[in-house]
């Protein structure tokens, strides 16, 4: 393994292992925002935005973050451990899914959209979360139920992408995966992805 893989391997691992950051933290997040009823909560106050399939909130007083709900979008502010206070926003073509026909004895596909020649690293997860152990490494897994699945680099398609194959086990029907990128461009910092979730079938 090549010393730029080891490091991208450590990193992963101090970021499944980190706190949830201190108050007003800056923080870069790229993920998919939309309103409360996605996190189970049609009523709350302060949920009209929240980052989609994690339930945690955002704010701004100065961006209006309905004009990216259901996008991929690149996200800058500050988080004090409960709250995102959105600085910035915009849109992006970097970003992470979860394909394939996910059924039992079938296939979850996790790809990652990113620059060609970047360093990538596929990871799942039963549960989301949110730690910020860095500005750029929004880690949105639940770090207790966290694995890797596939590192590699990003092709020249700028794609890379990690086959799950799913066990025949009706007892596997209804449960949620989930998966996020990790990024390592050649000439960037490491940056975290958006996550992605589906329901085995």
């Amino acid at each position: 393994m090549s010393n730029r893989s080891f490091s991208l391997a450590s990193l992963l691992v101090a970021l499944t292992l980190a706190p949830v950051a201190m108050a007003q933290t800056p923080v870069t997040v790229r993920c998919t925002p939309t309103d409360g009823s996605a996190a189970g909560c049609y009523y709350c106050p302060g949920f009209e935005h929240v980052i989609k399939l994690v339930g945690t909130q955002m704010h701004s007083s100065t961006v209006n973050l309905l004009a990216f709900h259901d996008q991929d979008v690149l996200v800058t502010g500050t988080w004090n451990g409960a709250v995102i206070e959105v600085a910035s926003a915009q849109l992006i073509t970097e970003s992470f899914s979860i394909g394939g026909n996910g059924q039992i004895g079938g296939r979850f596909d996790f790809s990652v959209v990113a620059p060609s020649g970047s360093l990538a690293v596929n990871c799942m997860a039963f549960a989301a979360g949110f730690a910020v152990p860095a500005a750029d490494l929004a880690f949105q897994l639940n770090p207790a139920t966290t694995m890797v699945l596939g590192l590699g680099t990003i092709g020249n398609g700028g794609e890379f992408k990690t086959r799950l194959d799913i066990p025949n086990d009706t007892s596997l029907i209804g449960v949620r995966v989930f998966g996020q990128g990790l990024v390592a461009p050649t000439a960037a910092p490491a940056y975290t992805t958006n996550v992605d979730a589906k329901e085995i079938g």
